[in-house]
């Protein structure tokens, strides 16, 4: 995952919703701040250069 990216993850246990940033997830696994399940990141976009 790209540094500049943002993911956005999503929890299959309580259905909870994150906007995170690529350099803080890449490489870890993100446990749900709701539930502490493991979360799946569903998409990431990259923000767009000024």
């Amino acid at each position: 995952m790209d540094a500049s990216a943002i993911g956005w993850w999503t929890c299959p246990e309580c259905g909870s919703v994150a906007e995170l940033p690529g350099a803080d997830t890449a490489g870890y696994e993100v446990s749900c701040p709701d539930c502490s399940g493991p979360m799946i990141e569903q998409w990431q976009w990259e923000y767009a250069a000024a």
